[in-house]
């Protein structure tokens, strides 16, 4: 098949959650057979100069550059005089659409998938000028992420606005998955909404899937435990600041010489403050690779208290075996046990309890990290999501082939 991809952002180098969700799934139908083309959006926040060093036959990347920053004026005007969600606009772009066009004159492809809901702007471009059929892969509720945001915002205008734009967004998801041909949710938990939505057509999930290479398991034995994230994601920051304020502290009342290391890209000026003020804390910036940043502790930390979809970076914490402690939130869409593969924490009192608890019971610590392993290597494999997805699309094509 002859598969295009159309994302929002550069997934290579994959250096975020999202970046590694749309690089390794493309990676993947490569590697099982297919011809992919992706057709990004080179945004000026993750802009990116050398993209084809990936190594990957029968894997193009096209980057287009693009500015889709948020700007006050452009957050006003949309909430004046528009209806459709200021999230979404920003990605309706001239000069992709050009490149868009022009490709699809080019190339006749078998399949379009559409990297969030946020492009489905262009699928009229797409039936225009191609026969492919339209997929779009969903990362996650959209609506749900801003709507949490919302109700854990103090500020009584800003919690406005976020009660706004997850109203707006909530309709435009559900305009954009009814112009599609089939569905890719990120998880069974997604899968199971977009039901609820009135979603009739084909779906098929399909998670983020990493490299599962055989590996001992080996403990660092730090008294460390460590976060990494993008620090531009407004549910990092929130879940990062409630850990600092009010869990970070319990575990320094019994293990004061415990240390905290912290990575994540684009961190504002007023977060990097924050956390230099916090005891113990250690800021390392954006890191070149996670997976070496990984080997620094036995425990991550993923404090989220809103968002939606899977957290890529747990899925790659627990096949690098380490011990990940979360929030129900954080967990969502992971098919895991607390205290088997995860640990599921909300109470600061009890999130706090499971740190000073594994760091000093190293039999515990391997246990849990040794099941994340396994468990990582049973349901998250590129290659086996990828051979499925590959499946999922040969399906499709028949099923319309055979309606002609």
């Amino acid at each position: 098949m002859k598969i295009l991809i159309l994302s929002p952002k550069p997934p290579f180098p994959p250096k975020d959650g999202g970046a590694i969700a749309i690089f390794n799934l493309a990676r993947g139908l490569a590697q099982v057979g297919n011809e992919v083309y992706v057709l990004a959006m080179n945004t000026l926040k993750h802009r990116v100069v050398q993209y084809d060093k990936h190594g990957v036959e029968r894997l193009t990347l096209k980057y287009v550059d693009v500015d889709t920053d948020i700007n006050a004026v452009g957050i006003i005007f949309n909430l004046l005089f528009s209806r459709i969600p200021y999230t979404a606009s920003r990605f309706y772009l001239p000069v992709y659409l050009r490149e868009l066009i022009s490709l699809l004159q080019i190339e006749k492809f078998d399949i379009v998938q559409i990297e969030g809901p946020y492009l489905g702007f262009y699928i009229p471009f797409i039936r225009k000028y191609s026969r492919a059929n339209v997929v779009i892969r969903a990362h996650n509720i959209e609506h749900e992420i801003w709507r949490r945001v919302a109700i854990n915002e103090q500020n009584l205008i800003k919690r406005w606005y976020y009660f706004n734009l997850a109203n707006r967004i909530v309709r435009f998801e559900r305009k954009m998955l009814m112009l599609s041909d089939a569905l890719l949710p990120i998880t069974d938990r997604d899968r199971q909404a977009f039901l609820k939505y009135g979603y009739k057509g084909p779906m098929e999930v399909a998670p983020v899937g990493v490299d599962c290479i055989e590996k001992e398991l080996t403990l660092t034995q730090q008294r460390a435990i460590m976060f990494l994230g993008a620090l531009d994601w407004a549910p990092n920051q929130e879940g990062l600041f409630w850990f600092v304020e009010n869990v970070w502290p319990k575990v320094l009342e019994s293990n004061p010489y415990m240390i905290f290391h912290v990575a994540g890209r684009n961190a504002p000026g007023w977060l990097q403050k924050k956390l230099t003020t916090v005891r113990n804390l250690l800021f390392h910036g954006e890191v070149e690779k996670s997976s070496d940043f990984l080997e620094i502790a036995d425990i991550m930390i993923v404090p989220i208290l809103s968002g939606s979809g899977m957290r890529v970076k747990i899925i790659e914490a627990m096949a690098h075996g380490k011990v990940v402690i979360t929030t129900t939130i954080g967990a969502e869409g992971i098919p895991v046990v607390s205290g088997e593969q995860i640990i599921v924490a909300d109470d600061p009192s009890l999130f706090a309890k499971h740190i000073t608890t594994l760091v000093g019971d190293p039999i515990k610590l391997s246990a849990i990290a040794k099941n994340a392993m396994d468990f990582v290597r049973k349901t998250f494999d590129n290659i086996q999501i990828a051979k499925r997805v590959s499946e999922f699309f040969q399906r499709l094509l028949h099923e319309n082939e055979t309606k002609l």
